[in-house]
């Protein structure tokens, strides 16, 4: 879907009230609109803006909120927030995110005012993650671990067995296959899904 030229008008607008602003089209990774305050703002021309990938300046995203709908809007809009790189040596700036399901999305970088909860912001991001990232590692050296390496002995044990001509215990069979559903859900449980886990079909 073609953007309307009325929509660019909204960067226009905003410039006005000194509030940097842009629009980019998701499917391009390139920015089809902008203001002079978000040019200042990036530290970047006008020429740059027309061909710097939008990858290469938004960094990191807030998971999407509930759509919201209005009669005007063309598709269902969500609202985030995400972290900017600017190009010249200041600091990364945060900006609400406006991603609208056609595929355009509008950014408005938050004023100076807000640099404190900025810094807040970004911090309590990168601190989420590194603490996401531990506990995600403990769990598999505490649970998950252990896991694999009783699937992987009763497996071996068992293939020893059929190499030396026995037959195929089915209780084994589904001793293994309890292993190995314990084992995904415990991979489940810590990445932090919730989801029910797998059921091991009934033996015959």
């Amino acid at each position: 879907m073609k953007l309307p030229e009325d929509s660019r008008v909204i960067c226009a607008g905003l410039d006005q009230f000194c509030l940097p602003s842009a629009l980019f089209a998701r499917a391009t990774d390139r920015f089809v609109g902008w203001n002079n305050s978000f040019m200042e703002a990036m530290g970047i021309s006008a020429d740059e803006m027309r061909a710097v990938p939008v990858s290469e300046i938004l960094r990191m995203e807030t998971p999407a909120a509930e759509a919201s709908e209005c009669e005007t809007a063309p598709a269902p809009v969500h609202p985030e927030k995400c972290i900017l790189k600017v190009t010249s040596d200041g600091q990364p700036a945060t900006a609400k995110l406006f991603e609208r399901e056609d595929g355009y999305s509008l950014l408005i970088v938050e004023g100076s005012a807000a640099a404190e909860s900025n810094e807040d912001f970004i911090r309590g991001l990168i601190t989420g993650k590194t603490e996401e990232q531990d506990r995600i590692r403990q769990k598999f050296h505490d649970e998950v671990a252990p896991q694999i390496m009783a699937a992987a002995f009763a497996t071996e044990t068992l293939a020893d067995r059929v190499r030396q001509g026995a037959d195929q215990d089915p209780e084994e069979l589904k001793r293994i296959a309890d292993l190995i559903t314990d084992l995904v859900g415990g991979i489940r449980v810590a990445l932090g899904n919730n989801a029910a886990t797998l059921q091991t079909p009934p033996t015959s």
